[in-house]
C-alpha cells in the first residue's frame, strides 16, 4: 500500500519541486464518477461523436467510449468531457 506524505503527495520531482507531468509531458486525467472527465496536457481531439472521443497526447492516444458524450469545455490547456462514460483506453 502506498502512503502519501511530503513531496509524494503533490507528485513532484524531489530535486526541483517540479510536477512530474510537466517534466515528462504526461496527460493528466481526472474522473468524476461515470459522468465527467477532465483532461490536461493533451495535443488535440482526433475524433468526436456521441459514442467515442479520441484525444491525442504526446506519448499515446486516449479513447473514451460511452453514450451521449460531449465536450463541455475546451481550451488549449484543458477539456471537460461529459456524458455516460463506459470505458477509457490508452492506445
Amino acid at each position: 500500500m502506498r502512503t502519501f506524505s511530503g513531496a509524494c503527495m503533490f507528485n513532484v520531482d524531489n530535486a526541483y519541486d517540479i510536477p512530474r507531468d510537466v517534466i515528462s509531458h504526461e496527460c493528466l486525467i481526472q474522473m468524476t464518477g461515470k459522468d465527467e472527465i477532465v483532461l490536461e496536457n493533451f495535443k488535440c481531439i482526433k475524433s468526436l461523436n456521441e459514442e467515442e472521443i479520441e484525444i491525442a497526447c504526446k506519448k499515446y492516444l486516449i479513447r473514451v467510449k460511452g453514450t451521449s458524450l460531449c465536450v463541455k469545455f475546451y481550451n488549449c490547456e484543458s477539456m471537460v468531457i461529459g456524458g455516460v462514460i463506459n470505458e477509457v483506453s490508452f492506445l
